[in-house]
């Protein structure tokens, strides 16, 4: 898609308060913003309406929403920007972040941070080589979810490992007829599954390096995380074929007792469906040690035609007035700054109070050190974790020829 030309650009300060405010009047201007999100039912909604309320103090610029699923996001964005082209402004998961980054296509948001005193850890990675590429849209951890009244009704006990988990699955699905458990487990969803799986990982204590850095991959830890996993599967308590967007509809729908999701999608699983919130909850994760977050940093396009304007919007985001509209369109997700949840959200969501705990201790989904490198370095383990669940592969063997395929490539 082609860039729309902006003939002039407004002029905008920060006061003391934080709230930016036109000093003159300004030509029109068009910002293009590339989310996945923007299609999520309601979630998406508020959103977007969370944004257009930079429209009151820039009323000059008008935003247009580039909405695109989650499983297309990543391709089209390296296509687009790579070929000179793009939004203006995306939000963009950390993986794609660091690749976009390190190929040169974002802009300095430093002047979109410049008297931000109260930027938090989310930010930290924002930080590319020395300079600010993105700032914070929210940071989503993991925890394992639950419909209380299904669980209730079948008698079933909130799992703290795995094979409680598929206990309890078979016994809320033979006393409902409702799905056990809800999970990504097909290569056709890629990015989002490894994603998913690295909390089945870390859970088992993977780190994927050594101390020096080196990449590991073939470790008893991740020879027991494929092997829970590979149970899991087997157990027959997951809707083997279904997309992950489907499943959450069916979540939704109240016919799915468990899953393991992320703030952001328990949030569209609250939200505007046949469940009500108060009836979700939410536990820690089924594994022994924490599990990790996702990260999603909001980005300017180096070559837009609007680049100052998109800086201008990305100040706003980060400063009182866009971080409160933010937050309330939010739910639980980890902001930019430390605004909090609001008790009316709390109380109408027992679930949020759960993801801000696990929050404290959760690990990036990227491998330090490798983080540009890690969607690549990810495709061989799910490559082996798929013959695992699909073909019977022993685990070890598994990920021994993911360790040789990794070392040639890296």
């Amino acid at each position: 898609m082609l860039i729309a030309a902006a003939v002039g650009v407004a002029a905008f300060v920060i006061g003391q308060s934080g709230e930016s405010r036109a000093q003159s009047a300004s030509a029109p201007v068009r910002l293009t913003i590339a989310n996945s999100q923007w299609v999520d039912a309601l979630r998406g909604k508020n959103l977007w309406n969370a944004v257009l309320k930079y429209q009151a103090v820039a009323p000059n610029v008008h935003l247009e929403q580039e909405a695109i699923p989650s499983a297309e996001f990543d391709n089209k964005m390296t296509t687009a920007f790579g070929a000179g082209q793009g939004p203006d402004i995306a939000m963009m998961q950390e993986g794609l972040f660091y690749s976009i980054a390190d190929a040169g296509f974002l802009a300095d948001l430093s002047a979109a941070v410049a008297g931000v005193k109260n930027l938090n850890k989310t930010n930290d990675n924002g930080v590319v080589n020395g300079k600010r590429l993105g700032v914070a849209w929210q940071r989503a951890v993991y925890a394992l979810i639950y419909n209380k009244p299904l669980v209730d009704k079948a008698g079933a006990k909130v799992p703290t490992d795995v094979e409680g988990l598929i206990a309890s699955a078979k016994t809320v699905m033979s006393a409902t007829a409702a799905i056990g458990f809800t999970s990504r487990h097909q290569m056709a969803d890629y990015i989002g599954w490894f994603m998913d799986f690295q909390n089945w990982a870390y859970g088992y204590g993977v780190k994927w390096t050594d101390g020096t850095g080196k990449l590991t991959i073939d470790t008893p830890e991740a020879v027991a995380a494929f092997t829970a996993f590979k149970k899991m599967y087997d157990a027959k308590i997951i809707p083997i074929g279904d997309d992950f967007p489907t499943q959450r509809t069916r979540f939704k729908e109240k016919q799915v007792a468990f899953s393991i999701d992320n703030s952001g999608g328990t949030l569209n699983i609250a939200s505007g469906g046949a469940l009500a919130a108060k009836d979700l909850y939410a536990a820690p994760l089924p594994f022994p040690h924490p599990g990790a977050h996702q990260q999603i940093f909001v980005v300017v396009n180096a070559r837009s035609k609007n680049q100052k304007a998109a800086v201008d919007f990305v100040k706003w985001l980060v400063g009182p007035d866009g971080q409160q509209a933010l937050r309330d369109a939010s739910g639980p997700d980890a902001l930019a700054t430390d605004v909090p949840v609001t008790e009316v959200f709390r109380a109408a969501n027992p679930w949020a109070d759960t993801f801000a705990e696990l929050a404290v201790n959760s690990r990036s989904t990227l491998i330090p050190g490798h983080e540009v490198d890690t969607p690549q370095i990810m495709r061989f383990v799910m490559q082996a974790l798929e013959r695992v669940v699909l073909a019977g592969a022993d685990p070890k063997t598994a990920l021994t020829e993911a360790q040789r395929q990794i070392d040639r490539t890296f």
